[in-house]
């Protein structure tokens, strides 16, 4: 519920500039996967940024150049994400993903935690709409041990009964947790209105509702499902020579190389559509104030409307900002942003609203206001704010990953976002007045909008939708 993370995801050429001019003033050779790392590094000739390797099943593996950091960040993407299971399914991903990094047939859980703490890495897992992630992020010099216990992990789970019972036991407190929240309240509410009879329909995180079906066999077949190498790709970033590259290439094809590639095919993902309705849901932990979100249609990910109408949503932003929390002070935390992964919803989330009688009205004013003249004399403002965004995404390893990952998945390159700040620069005036007519005047027109509010049960009624 925050604003575009893939504007978050994208990288741009100022980024790239910074990093080679970077490269130029600091010494190649760090510690590498093995005791003589240092001085092949040292050796060795600068390499491309971007070096693509293939195992013998035909896994793709990206190395990212990310030159003076001592950081490596490690990430299996797997094909399909949450969109591949049925929503009774939610969080089946997830519980998987996490239960294979808790313990393998050689590392316990317990020793697995000791090894984290004692060498400062981490194991983590992620799971999305469109793909789902599991890997690691560590200090060069002890790759070659993290990259043992995770590839120990992943290809030979131990999967225990124990593990499971107490995976699931935190499960249930966090679904308690969520349920009592009012914010979890509203995105579990989006889920089931918004993605209804969608494939984005199933939840990452387990719910109320798929708890009680999600079994240790479940977990396992699912295991098994991802262990296809027609469903993996690989994305490492770190600083390498060379040496190192083609060194940790045979260490990934010892342990990956014989994972089989068996048939699998991507769900089919629809353009998203919203009902003009309103939905009330009662959350006795709300308070004094509610919970609100309303959904629209926007361009796709991959449309040429996108970037100008990320543009646009950044104009409505500060006038949210400054005429319904400034000016009418009726709410704590008002913006745009958008939900989903290929396809996209665009949403107005709003939280701890205090006025609600004319909240509703509030907003669509605020839309109305859009004034077409400040785009030609503050678009170049915007294209920069945009920009700068991109570029702090990529000021850490794992933001660089995200990045390449985000490329590689939804623009067929894993470059893709390097480009990103060319796009932007392009943006006319007149395309961002077309996005906000198209996508955000028939919000305040023609009610063109699904509106969520949680709030207490005595208060739902009080709001103007």
């Amino acid at each position: 519920m925050k604003n575009d993370k893939s504007f978050k995801y994208l990288k741009t050429i100022l980024a790239r500039t910074f990093l080679l001019s970077l490269a130029l003033s600091l010494s190649l050779s760090l510690s590498s996967c093995g005791s003589t790392g240092n001085v092949e590094a040292a050796k060795a000739a600068p390499v491309e940024d971007f070096t693509i390797k293939h195992l013998s099943n035909e896994i793709p593996v990206v190395f990212k150049q990310n030159r003076g950091s001592k950081i490596v960040v490690f990430r299996l993407v797997f094909e399909g994400g949450t969109s591949a299971l049925d929503s009774s399914m939610s969080g089946l991903e997830d519980l998987t993903l996490n239960l294979a990094l808790r313990a393998s047939d050689m590392y316990s859980y317990e020793d697995i935690q000791h090894r984290e703490y004692e060498k400062s890495f981490s194991l983590s897992s992620s799971s999305g709409k469109d793909y789902s992630t599991a890997g690691f992020i560590c200090i060069q010099r002890d790759l070659s041990e993290v990259f043992n216990i995770f590839s120990s992990c992943m290809l030979n789970p131990l999967f225990s009964e124990e593990d499971y019972s107490r995976r699931m036991n935190e499960i249930a407190d966090e679904i308690s947790r969520k349920n009592a929240d009012p914010s979890g309240t509203l995105g579990l509410a989006i889920t089931k209105n918004v993605f209804k009879d969608h494939p984005y329909g199933t939840a990452g995180s387990v719910t109320e509702d798929s708890y009680k079906n999600l079994t240790l066999n479940l977990v396992k077949g699912l295991h098994t499902s991802l262990m296809n190498a027609l469903r993996i790709k690989i994305v490492v970033v770190g600083n390498f020579s060379a040496p190192l590259i083609d060194d940790f290439t045979e260490k990934l094809e010892h342990k990956f190389g014989g994972i089989p590639r068996k048939a699998f095919s991507l769900p089919r993902i629809a353009k998203i559509s919203v009902n003009n309705e309103a939905i009330r849901i009662a959350n006795e932990q709300a308070g004094e104030t509610g919970y609100v979100a309303g959904m629209y249609s926007c361009p796709s990910r991959d449309s040429d409307e996108y970037i100008p109408y990320a543009i646009a949503s950044m104009f409505i932003d500060d006038l949210l900002y400054a005429q319904v929390r400034e000016q009418a002070g009726a709410v704590y935390s008002i913006n745009t942003g958008v939900l989903g992964g290929k396809e996209f919803v665009g949403v107005i989330s709003a939280y701890r609203v205090s006025g609600r009688e004319q909240f509703k009205k509030l907003i669509l004013n605020a839309i109305s206001s859009f004034d077409e003249e400040a785009v030609e004399k503050k678009l170049d403002q915007y294209k920069n704010k945009y920009i700068s965004s991109i570029f702090n995404s990529s000021q850490t390893a794992s933001g660089v990953a995200a990045n390449v990952i985000t490329s590689m998945e939804y623009y067929g390159s894993e470059q893709a976002y390097l480009h990103r700040s060319e796009a932007i620069r392009a943006v006319q005036p007149a395309q961002v007045i077309n996005a906000y007519k198209k996508y955000f005047e028939p919000v305040a027109k023609e009610n063109a909008a699904l509106w969520i509010i949680v709030d207490r049960e005595e208060n739902l009624s009080e709001y103007d939708f």
